[in-house]
């Protein structure tokens, strides 16, 4: 494994292998059909097993799928009794989110509305008819150089405060801060166009003491966005721990239960006045959304009790026996495309990172072209 991070496939060359031809690729496929919502598709090599799920994101996020993993493996263990009981699968524990917030969002201020909605629906307009482009790739990320960058990072902090506290980054606030530099760098270094950094946020720690008991498992969505708002030119002029801080300010503060609260309320307002989440920032907005798997540990998903025979020699590989050696997503968008969209997968067995974007085809070229000079 080089030590330097590399571009890989689209994962959508690998959809015969990971769905059936005729598999739903739109809600209609869904709903005018006796479809299920979760279907499994396995593929088998001498050597190797793909096992592939295939389900709307209106079924499930990440951490629901992470607790059927977990069920699904501990009864191959025969531990039926272990698994965890479903939580809302008859009523809606969420129903009531944000119907009585005691504080107002950070981000009321911040929704983009009225004349500036319409200045920045016209640039997105504008960016998907002058860029139509846009390509999807799997990076992966090695340990060492992660590692170095975070590092770097909390020392950069820990010379700017001097309490007697270390400063926290987390490997995500680091990864998120470095892909953001990537994905803006057809702007000139000196814009003002405002980034608009966004993290999906889970909300089942948050919520463990009354809507979503720990214990049990929540198969629906539960998560709402945390926002970090730059102007691009510090992304480019300040150091990459200037980045990442301002991702773990936004964690932090918009990740309490108060505040989780009152964007719930904003959120569930602008959907009953306009049928659309709200957006926040200004007219110049550009997002770059991320969504953070690594808390599901899919990695650490244990199929070794349905093993019947070793594939490759556990000594030429990372991973032990049942155990993945790389996982990805590949969804479908049907309409516009959708661009500088990062879901990150978590940390193989070598602790190298893969992730995946979407982004313009011209700065992929030059992505991996930095990456070759390193």
């Amino acid at each position: 494994m080089s030590s330097r991070p590399s571009v890989k496939a689209n994962p959508a060359e690998f959809r015969p292998l990971t769905r059936r031809p005729d598999a739903p690729k739109k809600l209609d496929d869904y709903l005018y059909s006796d479809e299920p919502q979760l279907s499994l598709h396995i593929v088998s090599f001498k050597d190797a097993t793909l096992v592939s799920l295939t389900w709307p994101h209106t079924f499930s996020d990440a951490m629901g799928l992470s607790a059927l993993f977990n069920a699904w493996t501990l009864v191959l263990y025969g531990q039926e009794d272990q698994v965890p009981p479903l939580h809302g699968f008859n009523t809606d524990p969420l129903a009531n989110l944000g119907a009585s917030p005691t504080v107002q969002s950070v981000l009321a201020n911040r929704q983009i509305r009225g004349l500036r909605m319409l200045l920045f629906a016209a640039r997105y307009v504008f960016e998907l008819l002058w860029w139509p482009k846009v390509e999807k790739h799997v990076i992966c990320l090695p340990h060492l150089y992660l590692q170095t960058m975070k590092n770097a990072a909390i020392q950069e902090l820990a010379t700017q405060d001097h309490s007697e506290s270390k400063p926290f980054l987390s490997d995500g606030d680091v990864i998120c801060a470095w892909l953001t530099r990537l994905a803006i760098q057809y702007m000139p270094p000196t814009s003002t166009r405002l980034i608009v950094i966004v993290n999906t946020y889970c909300l089942r720690s948050v919520l463990a003491k009354d809507l979503l008991p720990r214990g049990t498992a929540y198969m629906s969505n539960a998560i709402l966005g945390v926002f970090a708002f730059l102007p691009s030119y510090q992304i480019f002029q300040k150091p990459l721990s200037f980045v990442a801080a301002q991702i773990r300010r936004s964690i932090q503060e918009q990740g309490t239960r108060s505040q989780i609260e009152a964007y719930a309320a904003l959120f569930q307002k602008a959907i009953s006045k306009t049928g659309h989440a709200p957006l926040f920032g200004d007219s110049s907005t550009q997002m770059i959304l991320f969504s953070n798997w690594s808390k599901g540990k899919f990695f650490d998903i244990d199929f070794s009790p349905a093993v019947i025979k070793q594939g490759i020699p556990l000594e030429k590989r990372a991973n032990t026996l049942g155990r993945p050696s790389y996982i990805h997503s590949n969804g479908h968008k049907n309409g516009f495309s959708n661009r500088n969209i990062f879901p990150i997968f978590g940390k193989d067995a070598a602790n190298n990172y893969w992730l995946c974007g979407t982004m313009r085809a011209s700065v992929w070229r030059k992505v991996e072209e930095d990456f070759a000079a390193m």
